[in-house]
């Protein structure tokens, strides 16, 4: 056992770790919260004999993949994009993004059946109807930070757009707890062994880390900003539930105000982001930048097939350099 030193916001917290074996691996489980009372876990460090262990922010190298995002960059910046090209495009964006988002977070629905009820409002036949829903309100969501971006670009990421983000999410899920208001109970993330923060910190701590969106003190590039961002608002998950979606919609939100394109993380990568967030937790967040950073480069590919007439010749070019990382 270890306590280990985890920076959210502007403060540093303590948690108590056990390393425990689980189907045949060794993995480290939060066992006890202590809050940002440094003193407090001093004194359980030395009367139990353990160390704190200090948790550093992790960057990923930076190299091809950086290089290859700044060329479709500025190749997505230099076409002449047609009012009807870029409808399409976000309307493409809108299913791919809402059939992959609520389909992580447990939505029955597949991909043919979340477009038909996002276009035509056909609902699936046996499927549930909060399922739904999730599609409904996370599509509303998305629609709704476009419609921010486009009134404002400069606007600044705040809590109370974070709140109305969730209200949306949990469209007409009046069987959810707190709507558009941080959860007021001990939550726990199915499948982690991060414990979230007791809910008394949890305004407190949003408050920083909406802080740090604004500021970047740690001064990185944007993309690992986000990553990063995204990664300390799941290990506070302020909500009682909409977590992941709301919180891959913040980080979005930084990214696209910025004048990149969305990312997009599919129900394929589930288990792996999971893991990555899961190491991110534990201090180590070179994954989920690294990560981001490849889902941001398919980003612009799918930006780009849609938008670039040479886009076949631009990708040619770009395998002939760097293969396919």
């Amino acid at each position: 056992m270890f306590i280990r030193a985890r920076k959210i916001g502007a403060e540093t917290y303590y948690y108590l770790v056990e390393s425990v074996r689980e189907e045949g691996r060794i993995r480290q489980k939060t066992v006890e919260y202590f809050g940002a009372d440094r003193s407090k876990a001093l004194a359980y460090a030395k009367e139990h004999g353990l160390r704190i262990k200090e948790a550093e922010t992790v960057l990923p190298p930076s190299g091809e993949l950086d290089e290859m995002i700044r060329l479709k960059q500025e190749r997505l910046a230099g076409l002449r994009k047609s009012p009807e090209a870029m409808r399409k495009l976000k309307s493409d964006l809108l299913e791919t993004w809402t059939y992959n988002s609520t389909t992580i977070e447990g939505s029955t629905l597949n991909r043919r059946e979340t477009a038909l009820f996002l276009s035509e409002g056909i609902a699936a036949k046996d499927k549930p109807f909060v399922d739904h829903l999730d599609v409904k309100g996370h599509a509303e969501a998305v629609k709704l930070l476009f419609s921010w971006i486009e009134k404002d670009a400069g606007r600044q990421v705040n809590e109370h757009d974070i709140l109305e983000l969730h209200s949306t999410v949990m469209y007409g899920r009046r069987d959810a707890l707190a709507i558009g208001a941080y959860r007021d109970v001990q939550v726990y993330i199915r499948g982690s062994a991060h414990l979230p923060p007791p809910p008394s910190e949890v305004p407190k701590l949003m408050k920083h880390l909406v802080g740090r969106i604004a500021e970047n003190p740690d001064k990185h590039d944007l993309i690992t900003h986000a990553a990063v961002t995204h990664a300390d608002f799941e290990a506070i998950h302020p909500f009682v539930d909409g977590n992941g979606r709301v919180g891959r919609l913040v980080a979005n939100w930084m990214l696209l105000r910025k004048g990149y394109p969305a990312v997009v993380i599919e129900v394929r990568d589930r288990k792996r982001y999971f893991s990555y967030l899961d190491a991110a937790h534990g201090g180590d967040y070179s994954k989920i930048a690294w990560f981001f950073k490849r889902k941001l480069n398919a980003a612009y590919d799918f930006y780009l097939k849609r938008l670039d007439p040479g886009w076949e010749a631009f990708a040619k070019s770009l395998r002939a350099r760097f293969g396919n990382p």
